[in-house]
């Protein structure tokens, strides 16, 4: 069982509607997976214990690198915001991964489309690439403006550290521009039914899961 630690937080894995559970979904047993923005790595050890994945972890979270480097199978501090932070990776041996996850992280950044657009470097030939992102457009956030309100939390959509946002339809030209195709997409909720949120995600997703797969090698 794993350690739990302050940084951790509840990855709810049966949940049906959880972000976190819906991409766990979307990687293959003994897949080579590279976690970027790792933190704690509590994903990526549920994904070893249960899938027995081989997961290598990226953060510049120095504190939070300590603990995922008892869960998981290899560690790196890596500061996606510096352009050619993908070689620093690949400086390191680190490459072919079957999966690349970018779990709630390019909305921290200040480039998304350069970030995701570098990571294809690291992919292996069948390699894909997993990007979840806030939806802005949730009708939470809609009926907020209609109210004139916009107000950052802590956490979630509006989480005060998020430096772009997304919608349904920007999340995906921001994968066309990037190169990449998307073959799965799913959308995570409020506990909502989940046939309500697949009928109309730009109102109802909290969460937009896509998984890619770079032109070149489609």
């Amino acid at each position: 069982m794993t350690e739990k630690h302050a940084y951790d937080f509840d990855l709810r894995l049966d949940d049906p509607v959880s972000t976190h559970a819906l991409q766990f979904r979307m990687i293959p047993a003994g897949a080579r997976v590279l976690d970027i923005g790792c933190h704690t790595g509590i994903l990526g050890a549920a994904l070893r214990e249960r899938k027995q994945c081989i997961v290598t972890g990226i953060d510049n979270d120095s504190e939070a690198l300590r603990a995922a480097a008892g869960r998981l199978d290899a560690v790196l501090p890596v500061d996606l915001e510096q352009p050619g932070w993908a070689r620093r990776v690949l400086d390191a041996g680190m490459k072919d991964f079957d999966i690349l996850i970018f779990g709630d992280v390019i909305e921290h950044t200040r480039n998304p489309l350069a970030i995701i657009r570098e990571a294809g470097a690291l992919l292996g030939t069948e390699g894909k690439i997993i990007v979840s992102v806030p939806n802005v457009a949730n009708l939470r956030v809609r009926l907020g403006l209609l109210r004139g309100r916009f107000d950052y939390t802590e956490s979630g959509i509006l989480d005060k550290t998020h430096l772009r946002f997304f919608t349904l339809r920007s999340a995906r030209e921001l994968m066309a521009q990037a190169s990449y195709r998307i073959v799965h997409e799913a959308y995570s909720g409020y506990s909502m039914p989940r046939r309500l949120i697949d009928l109309a995600p730009s109102f109802f997703a909290v969460n937009i899961i896509m998984m890619g797969q770079p032109l070149s090698k489609a």
